[in-house]
């Protein structure tokens, strides 16, 4: 993704299952009241996830005001491969509908730009960059940030009372203000749990972790947060001379 060398294009998360135990009874009275517990259970879940989604959409209001803005980030990223944990600042910069610039600073630089036609990934160091369609769907992970109202339908979701570190240990409440989510993808994805902390106040995200499937995990903070106008270049990219380029 936006998020590491390693894992840098997850796709949508995996789901927040419910398993549905299925009891059978030779009493018909008993094989009577499961079918009335299923439907209120049913039932319960069916508004659940109506609230959600309508509170998901009234966040996403409160984004929508800002038609672009600018917001510092640190992310700690845990390689399952390594057994190593890196961290790293930078700044995202966005526009709606899709426009972004995010750019990790520190240690190493790299830089994922989309500006509506194409996305491009520049590593600094290896001088390695690539070229999706800026409509891939590759980047449909994009509307975990970008568009709340969206992720109804495609993901599980859940209320959170609590938030779990790149260590897996949910050792952290949800933030004062904040309205806090799980999500997990209804089809098969590279990542496997997302946990969101979006502010009530402008409906922005403000703390997000992923869970990988290949056991990697991704934690990122956002701060300094400032709404207004943002220029037209800061979502272009040329390579630099002598850039491998990978267009796809």
């Amino acid at each position: 993704m936006l998020i590491s060398t390693h894992t840098w294009m997850p796709a949508q998360t995996n789901g927040f299952g419910r398993a549905i135990c299925k009891i059978f009874s030779f009493l018909t009275f008993a094989g009577i009241g499961l079918a009335q517990t299923t439907a209120r259970a049913a039932e319960s879940e069916k508004n659940s996830d109506s609230s959600i989604s309508s509170e998901l959409k009234q966040l996403q209001i409160k984004a929508s005001k800002h038609d672009s803005f600018k917001v510092k980030f640190d992310q700690t990223v845990f390689s399952a491969l390594r057994k190593k944990t890196t961290r790293s600042e930078g700044e995202l910069v966005f526009s709606q509908p899709r426009k972004f610039r995010w750019e990790i600073i520190t240690p190493n630089r790299e830089l994922y730009v989309n500006n509506g036609e194409w996305f491009w990934k520049y590593v600094e160091n290896t001088k390695h960059a690539v070229r999706l369609p800026a409509n891939s769907g590759d980047l449909d992970f994009l509307d975990v940030i970008f568009q709340l109202d969206k992720l109804s339908g495609k993901y599980q979701i859940e209320k959170l009372s609590r938030l779990t570190d790149t260590e897996g240990k949910q050792n952290r409440d949800c933030p004062k203000g904040h309205a806090c989510f799980g999500l997990e993808p209804v089809q098969k994805a590279a990542q496997s749990k997302v946990e969101l902390a979006i502010d009530q106040t402008n409906g922005f995200v403000s703390v997000v972790r992923i869970d990988f499937r290949n056991g990697n995990r991704t934690l990122i903070n956002f701060n300094s947060f400032k709404g207004g106008k943002v220029a037209s270049d800061s979502f272009e990219f040329t390579p630099p001379p002598g850039t491998a380029v990978d267009k796809r």
